[in-house]
């Protein structure tokens, strides 16, 4: 079976013909999906360059796979769930790159990962931290404030401060692992 544009055709229809290696198949679901996908991740990193670069592996990905659909999901939430989850693994990586070399939140921030796509990772990993060790990360990287002003802040000693940001770097380095 070999598709043939002749206005809007189903997904299950392309996917089954770009699973027969019809490439008219595949270029339809790329010119359908791809300015939607380049929006959404972009609108997540900010960044055009490599919001071209995820849905470019996205559709590599579906081109070199060939995935089933039928009676699954959407194949247009399954492109979407696919992009999120490629941003999540991209910034997964550039944190823990930052975070090995011991930069600060607000400098990985400025290198293009948007807080509010880190946020929900951080309170994550915040919220399994014990609560001190929490507080003291939290009034030092998103706060910014130094660590003698968190130990008058909260009545510890500078030590205890620095001390509880290593752990938490540590924390973080292990829950991104």
């Amino acid at each position: 079976m070999s598709f043939r544009s002749q206005g809007k055709t189903d997904d299950n229809v392309l996917i089954k013909a770009m699973a027969d290696g019809d490439m008219g198949a595949f270029a339809e679901i790329y010119k359908r999906y791809s300015p939607g996908l380049r929006r959404f991740v972009t609108g997540l990193i900010k960044e055009k360059a490599k919001a071209e670069d995820i849905v470019q592996n996205i559709f590599l990905r579906l081109l070199s796979s060939k995935p089933s659909f039928e009676n699954k999901t959407s194949f247009k939430n399954w492109l979407f769930i696919c992009a999120r989850n490629e941003v999540v693994s991209t910034l997964r990586s550039k944190w823990e790159s930052h975070v090995d070399r011991g930069l600060d939140i607000p400098e990985r921030i400025s290198d293009g990962i948007q807080p509010e796509a880190m946020m929900p990772v951080l309170n994550s990993v915040l919220a399994k931290m014990p609560k001190k060790r929490s507080e003291v990360f939290r009034m030092s990287k998103l706060n910014g404030l130094s660590d003698d002003e968190i130990a008058a802040r909260m009545g510890i000693s500078v030590r205890t401060v620095q001390k509880h940001l290593e752990l938490a770097k540590k924390e973080v380095s292990i829950y991104l692992n």
